[in-house]
């Protein structure tokens, strides 16, 4: 939308430059025709009344030239913005950690997708509720259009392997990073996004003996990863319903002061429980924020 409304301002000043020339043109005319006939009177007060529009859209121009200076600067501004809020978090984590606040933080996170239908209703419900999640993303181009909403909403973007092919990405810890790197490509490329945490399927532990060189190679690479230590319980064999969904939530959450939700944009059971799992969230005083590079959660090599 702000890419739009910026084009249409960009569209609009050579509109109002011609209207400008034309009206002053017309001005001119008017002192030109008729310089001492009777009309004279009439005619200042046409010219008068041209000027004070000529005014008008002089102004115009001008706070539509100043509207799109901001708008091309925005992104940067934004993108210093959250490194700000992601400092001052970071130094709330510690505190956290140090027994120095009281404060809790939740991060929920959804793995797999995006998919059609499921991921536009998780979008729909964090943004109606206002929090920022983080999404682990495979390669998915059918679904272009979700990870654009993800990202243009304030989302964290990450990385969770190219496939998703369990036997194909800890087939070694060569085919794992080559997963891992072909999946920042594509995102880059596609996006101009590059993640800076990445999550093993099916979480660390699935990579085994692999792990460690795995993670050595993540932080060479500039990544570190998170697993969770609370779920919803949607990646688990056997039927799920939106209240089994919401009390594992809640039961897993427990008393820990800093969690990592898992949770999966496939599951129309998270996905029905999510508002009332954000709710008691918050009334229980965490506050809902996105994972970023830094966090006390993220792990490296």
């Amino acid at each position: 939308m702000a890419a739009t409304g910026q084009k249409k301002k960009s569209r609009t000043l050579p509109v109002l430059l011609t209207v400008l020339m034309v009206v002053t043109a017309v001005a001119v005319g008017l002192r030109m025709r008729d310089p001492s006939g009777g009309k004279e009177q009439a005619l200042a007060g046409e010219l008068a009344q041209l000027n004070a529009e000529n005014d008008a859209l002089r102004q115009q121009m001008e706070t539509l030239r100043r509207q799109v200076e901001e708008q091309e600067d925005l992104p940067g501004a934004i993108e210093e913005q959250k490194a700000a809020g992601f400092a001052r978090l970071a130094a709330l984590e510690q505190k956290i950690r140090a027994g120095e606040s009281d404060q809790k933080i939740a991060y929920l996170t959804f793995d797999d997708g995006p998919y059609d239908t499921v991921t536009d209703r998780v979008l729909d419900i964090l943004a109606e509720k206002e929090v920022r999640a983080t999404f682990f993303l495979r390669c998915r181009p059918n679904h272009e259009a979700q990870i654009r909403r993800e990202i243009r909403e304030g989302h964290t973007i990450a990385n969770h392997s190219y496939s998703h092919k369990i036997r194909e990405v800890y087939r070694s810890a060569d085919s794992c990073i080559d997963e891992v790197r072909r999946q920042q490509q594509w995102l880059s490329e596609t996006f101009g996004v590059t993640p800076e945490i990445y999550r093993f399927p099916g979480g660390s532990p699935t990579a085994r003996g692999e792990k460690a060189a795995i993670a050595a190679a993540l932080a060479a690479d500039g990544l570190g990863y998170v697993d969770w230590n609370c779920a919803t319980g949607d990646g688990l064999p056997g039927e799920l319903t939106r209240d089994m969904a919401y009390k594992n939530a809640i039961q897993s959450v427990g008393e820990q002061k800093i969690v990592v939700m898992l949770m999966h944009d496939y599951s129309a059971a998270t996905t029905d429980a999510l508002p009332q799992i954000i709710d008691t969230l918050r009334e229980k005083g965490y506050l809902l924020m996105p994972l970023f590079r830094d966090s006390v959660m993220i792990k490296t090599a």
